[in-house]
């Protein structure tokens, strides 16, 4: 079984979230003038729970391998291998959460291919939720911390069965 999305982009809307600028109402005619959109008001300390070094199962031939960064004021940024037998790399993906103009975006690219956009849905203490109901699976990226300190990152959607795993924190490559 392998991730359409991986899980960095496990478990990251672009075309939907690029609605036009909202119009001024009070412009003259000829005139219009764009109003200010204000960017959403996210404290990413709260992916802080993500960032290090995790590994976790995916099947019994499959280990995956997930980095993330700590967390700047607008970005972070993620990196997923999937390793094989004899450590062997089968898969890698490139993720990264951001603060647009218009929203929070996860997006995540699968061995070379283009990005898919997910939209920040909910954030919460050590929870976070991630939504593109155009895509067919997944739809949903979801991660959470659980009580035991595992990662537990989450892909739903599209009547398909979910794809969750748990992954324990390890020391990081190269330290």
């Amino acid at each position: 079984m392998k991730f359409v999305v991986g899980m960095g982009t496990m478990l990251v809307l672009a075309a939907a979230l690029g609605a036009a600028p909202a119009m001024a109402q009070d412009a003259e005619p000829g005139q219009e003038k764009q109003e200010k959109r204000e960017p959403p008001k996210v404290d990413f300390d709260k992916l802080k729970f993500m960032s290090g070094c995790w590994r976790g199962q995916l099947d019994r031939e499959t280990e995956i391998e997930e980095i993330w960064s700590e967390p700047a004021a607008n970005l972070i940024v993620g990196t997923t291998r999937y390793l094989g037998k004899k450590n062997r790399a089968t898969g890698f993906e490139f993720s990264r959460i951001e603060l647009t103009d218009t929203a929070v975006v996860f997006s995540a690219s699968s061995g070379g291919r283009p990005f898919d956009s997910y939209a920040l849905k909910n954030l919460y203490h050590e929870y976070v939720v991630f939504e593109n109901l155009t895509k067919g699976f997944p739809q949903r990226i979801i991660y959470r911390l659980a009580s035991d300190g595992v990662l537990i990152p989450r892909n739903e959607g599209d009547g398909q069965p979910s794809v969750e795993l748990r992954m324990q924190r390890v020391k990081c490559p190269g330290t």
